[in-house]
């Protein structure tokens, strides 16, 4: 029987391996590190449809935190059951969260971008959803390149 995790999990990395630019992925404590200097964490929500709830434990954050230390900043990709990958930075994310423990939901209607948002706010821009998984390529993970535009 394949597990949830496993799913959910291949359904956002399967995008990064047939990515022409992913040269390595390999298991580290946070979820993945991709090309040995991003480091790629991977939520996921079984729900069918918008709005999706993604639940960070103190752990969590003590990870993400600790990975960003030592990478720069690490990339969350927020998999909406069947609908796609919200991505956002660590950094981002931890605002959201208001730095504790809590749950950010991620929402969309037909053909738009992801609306986020958490108990220390509401990204003021929505998140393209066709931006996976480019964003880990390009660069230092920067939220404002994975915004919707118009």
């Amino acid at each position: 029987m394949i597990e949830k995790l496993e799913f959910y999990h291949g359904a956002a990395l399967v995008r990064v391996i047939e990515d022409p630019r992913c040269q390595t992925i390999v298991k580290h404590p946070c979820g993945y590190r991709v090309n040995t200097s991003r480091i790629l964490a991977i939520k996921y929500s079984t729900r069918a449809h918008s709005p999706w709830g993604f639940t960070f434990s103190g752990e969590d954050i003590s990870r993400f935190n600790t990975a960003s230390a030592e990478f720069g900043d690490c990339l969350i990709a927020l998999v909406c059951g069947g609908d796609g990958i919200c991505a956002l930075s660590w950094t981002v994310a931890a605002a959201l969260l208001a730095e504790a423990p809590g749950r950010i939901a991620a929402k969309r209607g037909f053909a738009g971008c992801y609306a986020v948002n958490g108990p220390g706010g509401e990204l003021k821009s929505k998140v393209a959803m066709n931006r996976w998984p480019a964003i880990i390529f390009d660069g230092r993970t920067r939220v404002e390149r994975n915004l919707c535009q118009g």
